[in-house]
C-alpha cells in the first residue's frame, strides 16, 4: 500500500478526508501546463529563449524537462549557454525558428526584449543597434533531422514572428504531434507587417487546438497591448480524446 493511501485511512478514521486542491485556471499558465500534462518529462520547444528565463520556470514547473532552447542573438545566446550550462537535459541552440530554411535580418535592439526580425512601429520601443544574418531552420526539418518525433510543448515568444514559427510545423501540427502552444500574442501597433491576433488563433485552431486561458494582459496608452495564451490540442483533454457515447434511445422512436 502506497504511503498517500496509508495517510489517507488514517485521515478518514478521524472524520477527515484528503484531496488534491485544485487551482484555479488562468493565474499561471506553467502551473496550468503541469496540470494538463499527463506526465513529469514533457519535451519543450523554448522559441525565442533570451537568457533561460523560461527554463527556469519550465524547470520549476515540472520534474525532469527536456527542453531544446532556440535563441538567434549570438550576444544572448552567449548568455543563455551561460546560464544554462550546468543544468541537465536543455539543449541551446543560436539560430531561429521560421516557416522556411534559410538566411534573415535580425534587427537586434538595444533593448533585448524588443529584438525581432520585424522592423519597430508605432508601440515598439527601443532601438534597432545593429542588423545580423541569422540562421533560420523550421520545426519540422529540426524534427526530422533530430529524429524528434512529438513536442509536448510548443512555447513561443518571438517577438511578433510566431506565426511563421507555427507555419514550420504544420506537419508536426497536421500529425497531431504537439501537445500545447504557449505563444505570446500582440494587440496592437508594435511591429510593421505584424499579424493580427485573429490569425494565430484562427491557425490553431483550424489545427485541432482549443484555448485553454490569456494570462497577464498589458496595456500601453490604457489599450491592450499583449499577453500571452495558451493553447491544447484537442487529444490532449481526456473528455474530448474519448467523447462519451450518446446515451441509449428510450426506444420511443422504435
Amino acid at each position: 500500500m502506497s504511503w498517500k493511501r496509508v495517510v489517507q485511512r488514517l485521515a478518514g478514521r478521524f472524520g477527515y478526508r484528503i484531496s488534491r486542491v485544485s487551482r484555479e485556471i488562468g493565474q499561471d499558465p506553467f502551473e496550468d501546463m503541469a496540470t494538463l500534462f499527463r506526465g513529469d518529462r514533457p519535451l519543450v520547444f523554448d522559441v525565442g529563449a533570451n537568457v533561460g528565463q523560461t527554463v527556469q520556470a519550465f524547470r520549476k514547473a515540472f520534474r525532469e524537462p527536456q527542453i531544446y532552447s532556440f535563441e538567434p542573438s549570438p550576444t544572448t545566446f552567449a548568455l543563455l549557454r551561460m546560464n544554462t550550462a550546468t543544468i541537465p537535459d536543455v539543449h541551446v541552440w543560436n539560430r531561429a525558428l521560421g516557416s522556411s530554411g534559410g538566411q534573415m535580418t535580425l534587427q537586434e535592439n538595444d533593448r533585448p526584449e524588443m529584438t525581432s526580425f520585424l522592423p519597430l512601429s508605432t508601440f515598439g520601443w527601443g532601438s534597432v543597434i545593429k542588423q545580423t544574418r541569422i540562421e533560420v531552420d523550421t520545426v519540422d526539418d529540426f524534427c526530422r533531422e533530430q529524429h524528434i518525433d512529438r513536442i509536448d510543448i510548443l512555447k513561443s515568444d518571438t517577438q511578433g514572428y510566431d506565426l511563421e514559427v507555427f507555419k514550420g510545423a504544420e506537419r508536426m501540427f497536421q500529425e497531431n504531434r504537439i501537445g500545447f502552444v504557449f505563444s505570446e500574442v500582440i494587440f496592437n501597433d508594435m511591429y510593421k507587417n505584424l499579424p493580427p491576433m485573429s490569425q494565430i488563433y484562427d491557425f490553431l485552431i483550424s489545427r485541432n487546438f482549443l484555448l485553454v486561458s490569456f494570462y497577464e494582459l498589458a496595456y500601453q496608452e490604457r489599450l491592450a497591448s499583449w499577453t500571452d495564451a495558451l493553447f491544447v490540442q484537442r487529444s490532449c483533454v481526456p473528455a474530448l480524446a474519448h467523447p462519451t457515447p450518446d446515451p441509449p434511445g428510450d426506444g420511443a422512436d422504435q
